[in-house]
């Protein structure tokens, strides 16, 4: 005869299972849930650790970002330990660009390449003006001065009184 017994002999913490819901990747500014666990007895406890940081992020079997953003993008590491023994997982999480940021993205290179063409719309109306006005601006008509001397003007004048004056005496 066979005695089987529902307790199980104690023993350390088997290599943890990782996941992550929605997804391991997460749009930017999504929550995400990371959830641990772990065949061990006595139960295990749970340590959330990012990369290259010492202090732990969480503790217990779900970790949640609600508000993932590029900088929570990285390895996390979930240590499950009881007195028996340690074992960890870890998993990366991608942050992707969601529809938000894509849409902002389009917004601001539609608004620059807006830009660009009225900047260059202007600076070909500007040449296109400056060319016109300086073809159809007639020259300045150029002064001529007469170089006049007082004797020959005095003499022209003196010489038409004397021929009034002399018809005067014909006449006479």
């Amino acid at each position: 005869m066979l005695i089987t017994s529902n307790t199980s002999l104690p023993d350390a913490p088997k290599l943890p299972s990782v996941s992550a819901s929605p997804s391991a990747e997460i749009e930017e500014g999504s929550p995400v849930t990371l959830t641990c666990s772990s065949d061990a007895n006595p139960a295990a406890n749970y340590t959330w650790y990012k990369e290259d940081e010492d202090s732990p992020k969480a503790s217990g079997q779900i970790f949640t970002i609600t508000d993932f953003r590029a900088e929570h993008s990285g390895s996390y590491s979930c240590g499950a330990q009881n007195k028996l023994g340690r074992s960890n997982s870890t998993l990366t999480l991608i942050v992707v660009a969601g529809n938000s940021t894509m849409i902002v993205n389009i917004i601001r290179t539609t608004l620059g390449v807006l830009i660009l063409i009225i900047a260059l719309l202007l600076s070909l109306w500007t040449r296109k003006k400056t060319a016109l006005r300086s073809t159809t601006e007639a020259p300045e008509p150029e002064e001529i001065e007469l170089d006049s001397d007082p004797e020959y003007e005095n003499d022209s004048h003196t010489a038409a009184q004397r021929e009034d004056t002399e018809e005067q005496e014909d006449m006479v």
